[in-house]
């Protein structure tokens, strides 16, 4: 269940479900610390996320009840009316509760919801208790393709920087095994969705946050690092065995017979034979105990991504879905989800090294603050739209930042995808073009970021490097950053958005040149081979006038040929008759 505090701004809290009891335990240690403390500060929350939650208490209806009276109780009447609540689940948990009440909405993906509507909308379903039967006949089992509950990640991968995208396609991937061991799904579709995985992480698999080697198959797509490369980085890595044997990194650790202080000490600080001895020892006692090709090798470090990621997605189902109001405006992504990523926490905090509780409280404090800003600065943007044609137009997004703070082009991207995200809702075909100008506080420096949809021509390093080009002095553009960032003064803003309205103008017309001539050019093809195709229609025609007139010349001659085959019998008759005649005399 994940909470969204929007009064004072965005803040995340996220509590581990797993029955009834969780939820009622949580209610009263809630209520039971305000009613002893009321002049203490409360959290009010308006939006409500259970990310989950039926896959454990779906039996129990009232649960939907006791959910909104908690929340409705925080709340004065005069913001009464801005809470909701979001449902979202791989099973389809369907209860009169999301008809009949505005606060509640179950999040489907766009096919279902058309199929849902078809249903509701047919006359022949005005009976209620037969409508929801309908929708639990439908749904009540869960297709193979929603089994993979890790895809609830994957919509989202394009708006995170490459090493956001690494931690997302690693936690796809041991979802998907983690569903393997309770639910056998099968191993075809398994295997299907792992190659869909490494073929996306080969695309961003230039730093050190992901390796695939493809020698080892399929599993071994969740190795963010090689052993090697592991200890290069940070000493401390951690083993995830997806046969769930629980004692394999201790059972490695141990058979080692190596020194704590060696093992878990700053490892590229040791002599070089005294890391070849550790590492030969490592390799050989780990392929006595599980092939390597069973195992997943991970960073533990303070930059550790997975945390961050999901608090990334959870603030971005949030708009997402706070963005649609209508119920036939609903363009959902297939949002699949479980407390598999709980689950791993849990795990991972049963581990007997101590800084990975640690790691974890600092990576869960620091991901939400992080991302509370960075959602601040974007409600608090300021939006323009920039007409280039007439037919065509792009966004400015304008907020303000310290120095080093969300200025990082991957940063950048982040923003500005979310912006286009929303422009569009989440639909690619809608994507829009953005141009993100980053005000430094305190200074007279300004970044812009121009932003091109994936699925649409990238423009932006053209235009930059011709204004570059010609306004040298008041441009700083360094293409071995990043070629879609440059930096400016304040102070030249207005005269650089003329030229690159100019310079966009210009580009747009000279394609949309080249695309009308390429249409002509086809077009007077197509009317040549117009004109061949009639001529040869002509002389078709003319062959078979021909041929009509030498048939019927033929036919003619054979009528003459019979004409004067029937004469000269009549005539021979006669002559017979003649004969007949005078020979009695």
């Amino acid at each position: 269940m994940v909470d969204l505090n929007l009064k004072r701004e965005i803040n995340v809290f996220s509590y581990g479900v797993e029955k009834k009891e969780d939820l009622i335990k949580f209610f009263n240690k809630h209520n039971d610390i305000y009613s002893k403390n009321k002049d203490y500060y409360r959290d009010y929350f308006f939006q409500v996320i259970l990310i989950g939650i039926c896959s454990h208490i779906n039996t129990d209806t009232s649960i939907y009840e006791d959910i909104e009276k908690f929340f409705s109780n925080l709340l004065s009447k005069t913001y009464l009316g801005y809470l909701k609540f979001f449902v979202i689940d791989n099973k389809r948990p369907f209860h009169e509760i999301f008809f009949n009440n505005d606060k509640w909405e179950l999040v489907l993906n766009e096919l279902e919801h058309n199929e849902i509507m078809t249903i509701y909308n047919n006359k022949k379903n005005n009976d209620k208790k037969k409508l929801y039967s309908k929708f639990y006949d439908n749904y009540y089992i869960v297709k193979e393709e929603n089994k993979c509950l890790s895809l609830m990640v994957y919509p989202f991968i394009q708006c995170a920087g490459e090493d956001d995208a690494s931690a997302i396609i690693f936690i796809s991937s041991i979802s998907l095994m983690s569903y393997l061991k309770t639910e056998q799904i099968t191993y075809d579709y398994y295997n299907k969705e792992i190659k869909n995985l490494h073929n996306d992480s080969l695309n961003i698999s230039n730093g050190h946050f992901l390796s695939f080697d493809s020698e080892r198959g399929l599993l071994p797509m969740l190795s963010f690092i090689s052993l090697n490369e592991a200890l290069e980085i940070d000493e401390r890595i951690y083993i995830y065995d997806h046969k769930n044997v629980k004692n394999t990194f201790n059972q490695i650790r141990t058979m080692c017979h190596i020194e704590i202080k060696d093992f878990t000490g700053n490892f590229r600080q040791l002599d070089l034979k005294k890391q070849n001895e550790i590492l030969i020892k490592l390799k050989n006692f780990i392929k006595i105990i599980k092939p390597m090709n069973t195992l997943a090798w991970k960073r533990r470090t303070y930059v550790l991504y997975n945390s961050d990621s999901f608090y990334f997605l959870i603030i971005l189902i949030h708009i997402y879905i706070n963005r649609i109001k209508k119920m036939d405006t609903y363009l959902y992504n297939c949002l699949k989800t479980s407390d598999f990523l709980y689950n791993i926490y849990k795990d991972r905090l049963k581990q007997s090294e101590i800084y990975d509780k640690l790691i974890e409280k600092h990576l869960h404090k620091n991901a939400a603050n992080y991302l509370s800003i960075l959602i601040k600065k974007v409600m608090e943007s300021h939006k323009k739209s920039i007409t280039i044609t007439s037919t065509f137009k792009i966004y400015m997004d304008i907020f303000q930042t310290p120095r080093n703070s969300y200025t990082h082009p991957f940063e950048l991207k982040l923003i500005s995808n979310m912006f286009s995200s929303f422009q569009s809702y989440c639909v690619d075909k809608y994507k829009t073009y953005h141009l993100i100008v980053c005000n430094i506080i305190d200074s007279d420096d300004t970044i812009l970021y121009g932003f091109a949809p994936l699925n649409k021509r990238d423009y932006w390093p053209l235009i930059f490097s011709k204004i570059a080009y010609t306004n040298a002095e008041q441009i700083n553009y360094d293409t071995l950053t990043d070629v879609n960032t440059i930096k400016i003064r304040k102070t030249d803003l207005k005269f650089l958005l003329d030229e690159i309205k100019d310079v966009f103008r210009g580009i747009i017309k000279h394609d949309y040149k080249k695309e009308l001539q390429a249409n002509l050019k086809g077009n007077h093809d197509d009317e040549d081979e117009d004109e061949d195709e009639e001529d040869d229609e002509e002389n078709e025609e003319q062959e078979l006038e021909e041929d009509d007139i030498i048939e019927e010349d033929l036919l003619g001659d054979q009528q003459d040929e019979d004409l004067m085959d029937q004469n000269a019998n009549h005539h021979e008759i006669h002559e017979d008759d003649d004969n007949e005649h005078t020979e009695p005399n």
